[in-house]
């Protein structure tokens, strides 16, 4: 069974009606990155996500600078990726930074996408995206001597 592995920004997305996310017949696991200032998240949250165990993680961060939650979704799906290739990824943000990665995986291959809603998630958990999963394109690789001739 192919695992789904779910990054939701908190700081930026209304997670909404998180009991869909307990219906899933998918492997899901969930990481949810919390900012500082969340010291409470809601029951319906808590409650969908006790039957995924240690699959559900609460990830907080103390410091309440801007963008450290973006660059740790950002470095753990790029982690996870390389890792596991076949597996789904996605994001659970209204923050559209995140586009330009979600395009570069699915130009590598990789089944991931953003979501700004957990409706919008729910659909995609019924109807996964189709991913062309040709390896065979190369990654682009630029010369530095080249960058430097500009």
């Amino acid at each position: 069974m192919q695992t789904h592995y779910v990054f939701i920004d908190y700081d930026n997305t209304h997670v909404g009606n998180s009991i869909l996310i307990s219906k899933s017949s998918q492997k899901l696991i969930i990481k949810i990155y919390l900012g500082a200032h969340h010291n409470v998240i809601p029951l319906a949250l808590a409650c969908a996500l006790q039957p995924l165990g240690t699959d559900a993680e609460y990830i907080q961060f103390d410091n309440g600078r801007r963008n450290t939650i973006d660059f740790n979704i950002a470095f753990q799906l790029g982690e996870l990726a390389i890792q596991h290739p076949d597996e789904q990824f996605s994001i659970l943000s209204n923050d559209p930074g995140f586009d330009k990665i979600v395009t570069n995986l699915r130009e590598k291959g990789i089944n991931c996408a953003r979501f700004s809603d957990m409706t919008s998630f729910s659909k995609h958990l019924t109807e996964p995206l189709a991913v062309n999963r040709d390896k065979s394109l190369p990654d682009k690789v630029i010369d530095i001597k080249d960058t430097q001739k500009r």
